[in-house]
């Protein structure tokens, strides 16, 4: 059976936003005159909100297509990208931000075939320190910093 080009995956990712967009119900919330800043509800559903639209852009451009497209399964390295980034998400509170994000930005290249190791070097630098500056400094919020705490 073949269905339309993207149906099934968009569909899928429609439904872990869904899923996820309940989990921020659970979430403490302050009263809207005394919260500083974004509310800890607000970025995760602006998020979820994008990541759907784009979900529903990719569904629509494959009916629109008329392409029929066949389940299978995905190649090894898209398991693997979610292990990584499970593991780095549960170590980010221990390692802290920066350093889970330098391991994620090192290893995902090579992952997917990237060679170029001053390239990959570059990005693994870069991606964490801009994280740093934008949240941490930019916009005041704590980020788990774990050994580098002494930055803050």
């Amino acid at each position: 059976m073949s269905l339309p080009k993207d149906l099934v995956p968009g569909c899928l990712i429609l439904l872990l936003c869904a899923a996820l967009y309940f989990v921020t119900t659970t979430f403490d919330s302050d009263p809207l005159g005394a919260a500083q800043g974004m509310p800890a509800t607000h970025m995760p559903r602006l998020v979820l909100g994008v990541i759907s639209a784009l979900a529903l852009l990719m569904i629509l451009q494959g009916l629109r297509s008329g392409e029929k497209g066949t389940l299978h399964m995905p190649p090894w390295p898209m398991w693997a990208t979610v292990g990584l980034l499970g593991l780095a998400a549960m170590a980010a509170p221990v390692l802290g931000v920066p350093i889970a994000f330098f391991i994620v930005c090192a290893v995902l290249p090579l992952l997917w075939g990237a060679r170029d190791v001053r390239i990959i070097a570059a990005f693994a630098l870069a991606v964490p320190a801009a994280i740093y500056v934008v949240f941490q400094i930019l916009l005041g919020l704590r980020l788990p910093l774990g050994p580098l705490t002494f930055l803050s």
